[in-house]
């Protein structure tokens, strides 16, 4: 096998084991349960999706069975999918301010104490929301790019 596909297999693997491990210790439901959007799932979907086209392209291009520059397009779009990943991100932090600010005032009375108990529970979720799609577009995005630097150094 391919040296390049070894690399691409083993940054593969890592990934898989820290989300096996990130799971173990309940970070997935939290993350399922603080973020209501959904967005930290839909970049951790498009990681692994890039993550599996770039090993499959390594092994392609390793059989001479795609060409030179359909393998270039390939980083191309998964140096795009990364730089996405941190929008998506951001976009996740926006939705949570939005989250956040968005009603939790319309029906606060300072004098009421349940009111004020429910306001606060929904800035904390939107608040959850906004750093939990942060992160991990930070980290889905930093190793792609990882990936992509270890797979194949020489480009």
């Amino acid at each position: 096998m391919n040296r390049i596909v070894i690399r691409w297999w083993l940054v593969f693997c890592i990934s898989v084991l820290l989300f096996a491990i990130g799971y173990s210790f309940g970070l997935v439901d939290e993350l399922y349960a603080k973020d209501p959007t959904r967005i930290s799932f839909l970049i951790l979907i498009l990681y692994f999706g890039s993550t599996l086209y770039i090993g499959f392209s390594e092994w392609a291009i390793s059989k001479d069975k795609i060409s030179d520059e359909h393998y270039l397009n390939v980083r191309r779009i998964a140096w795009f999918v990364s730089e996405s990943l941190l929008a998506l991100g951001m976009i996740g932090t926006v939705t949570g301010f939005i989250l956040m600010l968005g009603s939790s005032f319309e029906s606060i009375d300072v004098s009421n104490t349940e009111t004020l108990k429910a306001t606060l529970t929904a800035m904390a979720i939107g608040m959850s929301t906004a750093l939990y799609t942060t992160v991990t577009g930070l980290i889905c995005s930093l190793w792609l790019k990882t990936t992509l630097v270890v797979v194949n150094p020489g480009e």
